[in-house]
């Protein structure tokens, strides 16, 4: 005798649920619940079922003809779909997936003051690993990045990377800024990361400064003055005035060209303070607004740093001057349209991880020039790619053609009707997955083989469909209950696992 653990699957697509005592041949595209089997007609509620009957899955066709190219030798063609008997008591589980969507890996470096004395390089590592980058490169990727030295490297063609007479460190912001911005210029590791969405620098200054004392960066704006003649939606406007610099805002108005209504700080700039009333430049009435809290701690892009919208200090350890940079994963892979969709084409699941390391200028590891902090990626659950692919192999059980490989097949694709499955999924949506599992026990096999044949239904649901969801938690914690008090079965319905 022989046991096989393996479980038959078989896919559905529910969009709405059928009220009770619907023939399963009216049941309209998308619509899922359950049958009995005595009359096959919905029942809302599986309690209902009669004793001895079995309990069916069902859902109405995607396909909108009866007959492929109106050829009737081929019939049934939009017939529901249907599960196999189900018998509560063999129900061996019920749970869902959740809907978790795709993090990005990210990865920051932060160094202190003293991370860059002057005539030396401060260096970065960044490594790329995971499935997108040995696909694209066949092999993990990293680069290298440095701070471009001081004055007699570079004849200071960046702001700040350069050594007054009695100046003994560069400030670590624009350091590790040039080092970031070398990084991500790098072809290799271009297309696997950027800086973090939002500014990739944040910039600490507990001292020093013309303010209230260290950073004295923008942090929150009050009274506007509209000025007249500003374009709605226009972005990194300098401003003028105060006592500090670099200041760019975002602006929003009612009308264009008009008076400015909102702003939002793009740049937080250095050396404001409370109370200052800055120009915004663009408009010809002269817009001001107010900046009415200056904070020792401000988020910028790297590219705001290195061009001068942040004023680097020359005594950076007594200004008590710290940064960090971070860098997201930032991999997008191909994906080719319906038309020319196949199954056996590659889809990532997998983001890209990243790892970065502090080096001295020997190129060994520096443990003692800063922290590094590492947060892995993680994978969505589940995508429409997969939902996809799951629905062709489930019409292929049930003798469906998919035609792909050939050059015509977008045009074979219509005649079969094999349209109506790829356009009833949305293939960049995520999906929530419930399962139930049922074993059918053979206990006289003529072969001699004493095999639980089971099976694995599969329903798929947008997860942007609330009601349906509500309706399959319903459903699947009905029937739970059902298993229990009729049948002895005590399956309980696991909801939103994690990981499937």
């Amino acid at each position: 005798m022989a046991y096989f653990n393996h479980a038959f699957s078989k896919a559905f697509l529910a969009k709405l649920e059928p009220a009770d005592n619907i023939a399963t041949s009216a049941l309209t595209a998308g619509q899922f619940g359950t049958v009995q089997g005595s009359d096959w007609t919905t029942i809302t509620d599986p309690a209902t079922l009669a004793a001895g009957d079995m309990l069916y899955l069902v859902q109405g066709s995607f396909h909108t003809a009866d007959t492929i190219g109106n050829n009737p030798g081929h019939g049934g063609y939009s017939e529901s779909i249907k599960s196999k008997g189900i018998n509560p008591r063999y129900i061996s589980r019920l749970w869902s997936s959740s809907c978790e969507t795709a993090t990005a890996a990210t990865v920051s470096v932060a160094v202190a003051c003293d991370c860059a004395p002057c005539g030396e390089n401060l260096f970065l590592r960044l490594d790329v690993k995971g499935s997108p980058a040995l696909r694209f490169l066949n092999h993990n990727a990293y680069a290298l990045g440095d701070s471009s030295g001081d004055a007699a490297a570079n004849g200071g063609a960046l702001p700040g990377i350069c050594c007054t007479a009695t100046q003994t460190h560069l400030d670590p912001a624009v350091a590790l800024a040039a080092a970031a911005q070398m990084l991500l210029a790098d072809p290799i590791i271009m297309p696997f990361v950027q800086e973090e969405t939002g500014g990739g620098m944040s910039i600490s200054k507990t001292s020093g400064g013309t303010g209230a004392g260290g950073l004295d960066a923008a942090s929150v704006l009050g009274a506007i003055v509209g000025g007249t003649t500003y374009v709605d939606g226009t972005t990194n406007i300098p401003v003028t005035g105060g006592t500090g610099s670099g200041m760019t805002v975002d602006i929003t108005c009612a009308v264009t060209p008009g008076p400015v209504t909102a702003v939002a700080i793009n740049c937080p700039g250095s050396g404001y303070t409370n109370a200052d009333v800055v120009t915004i430049t663009g408009g010809t009435g002269d817009a001001t607004v107010v900046i009415t809290t200056v904070a020792d701690t401000a988020t910028y892009t790297i590219t705001q740093v290195i061009n001068g919208g942040y004023t680097p200090s020359t005594d950076p350890c007594t200004d008590g001057v710290t940064a960090t940079v971070t860098f997201q994963g930032a991999y997008v892979d191909t994906q080719f349209g319906n038309c020319s969709f196949d199954t056996r084409d590659h889809y990532e699941m997998e983001p890209v991880q990243l790892v970065a390391s502090i080096l001295d200028e020997t190129g060994n590891p520096c443990v003692s020039c800063g922290v590094v902090t590492s947060t892995a990626g993680t994978m969505a659950q589940t995508s429409g790619e997969t939902v996809l692919r799951d629905l062709l192999l489930t019409e292929c059980y049930l003798q469906n053609p998919f035609n792909q490989g050939n050059s015509d097949s977008a045009r074979i694709r219509e005649i079969e009707h094999s349209d109506d499955i790829l356009n009833a999924v949305t293939r960049t949506a995520l999906y929530q997955v419930f399962y139930l599992q049922h074993s059918i026990p053979r206990l006289n096999n003529p072969s001699g083989t004493f095999d639980n044949d089971q099976y694995v239904y599969k329903v798929y649901v947008d997860c942007d469909d609330d009601a349906t969801q509500a309706a399959m938690v319903t459903l699947w914690t009905q029937i739970a209950a059902l298993a229990a008090a009729n049948y002895g079965n005590p399956v309980v319905f696991d909801n939103e696992i994690d990981d499937v």
